[in-house]
């Protein structure tokens, strides 16, 4: 089963790689709808992969939507996050989650629905669950190498369309959610979807409020 999960992995990451690299090309249209479907297609085709993977693997995620303390959680993450690396850093007059943006109604909508929808449950369901979940059962010894792997795996997976500053900032931020995920008993997948999600979103307020 090992030798079948690494190989599985192995090929994932390839297409993984693949549609994230051609979800970056979609970013030179001009027209902004057709733009943003384009992007919500890769994401999901992203997730869509992980799925297929965990199937054939035998992975499945602990997906207990009556545990309210997992968002709970969830939201203390990106709150410790955001304060760290977003807000007072912009307090402080540097920016370390880009520039301003211009405040309005349908940014901030979209903004909302694309990071708790697609963005936070998708890269949950593929890094956090998936990839980590198969490395961590690769290892019999040391299994917290398997949630540094799927953090670097993580950071690395941004500098396809990214910076190396991307991966640096990914690998920390993936590390923090998937070693929660490993040592804290009620920090399950839906309450890391929902971190996840409410971190990106803070971090876009931040953008148009502070930076």
């Amino acid at each position: 089963m090992k030798k079948k999960r690494v190989a599985v992995l192995l090929v994932s990451l390839v297409f993984l790689a693949g549609i994230t690299f051609l979800g970056g090309l979609c970013m030179s249209i001009e027209q902004w709808w057709i733009r943003t479907v384009l992007l919500a297609i890769t994401n999901l085709c992203n997730g869509a992969v992980a799925i297929i993977a965990m199937k054939i693997t035998d992975i499945k995620p602990e997906f207990d939507i009556k545990n309210i303390r997992q968002f709970g959680i969830g939201a203390a993450i990106a709150l410790l996050l955001s304060l760290t690396i977003a807000v007072i850093p912009a307090a402080c007059g540097v920016s370390l989650v880009g520039s301003h943006k211009d405040f309005s109604w349908f940014s901030i909508l979209y903004s909302f629905l694309n990071f708790f929808l697609i963005i936070g449950p998708v890269e949950e369901l593929i890094f956090r669950v998936y990839i980590q979940e198969t490395l961590v059962s690769v290892f019999d010894k040391g299994k917290f190498i398997g949630v540094v792997l799927s953090a670097l795996i993580f950071g690395l997976w941004h500098w396809i369309n990214g910076s190396l500053i991307q991966v640096l900032f990914t690998f920390g931020i993936g590390l923090v959610f998937g070693a929660c995920k490993y040592l804290i008993k009620d920090c399950k997948y839906p309450g890391l979807a929902f971190g996840h999600g409410l971190y990106d979103f803070l971090n876009e307020i931040v953008r148009v409020f502070i930076v």
